[in-house]
């Protein structure tokens, strides 16, 4: 599994047609990638420009099948005025230690 995170900055002006655009992207990678396991989005209480993205993948090979789909390139295409700003993170599972 690969776990993905992302913060992104959204322009105040945009925020309303960001939050409506992301919620259909999100929405047509779950309908559409069946090695999309997650994919979560959220919007900080005080700061409503800036959005968490929680993503699960089945493996590399889902994420990049993501990446390249047509809809994540029109996503990229349509806010690409809209967002000031992105930081990505990739995250490794860790286990419980036993006591």
């Amino acid at each position: 599994m690969i776990v993905h995170t992302a913060h992104l900055v959204c322009k105040p002006e945009h925020i309303d047609a960001f939050h409506v655009r992301l919620r259909r992207h999100a929405t047509t990678t779950r309908e559409r990638e069946q090695g999309c396991k997650r994919f979560d989005i959220h919007q900080n209480a005080e700061n409503p420009g800036l959005f968490l993205l929680y993503e699960i993948y089945e493996d590399q090979a889902a994420l990049d099948i993501h990446r390249a789909s047509p809809h994540f390139v029109e996503f990229r295409k349509d806010t690409a005025d809209w967002v000031s700003g992105r930081t990505w993170w990739f995250w490794t599972k860790l286990s419980a230690a036993s006591a």
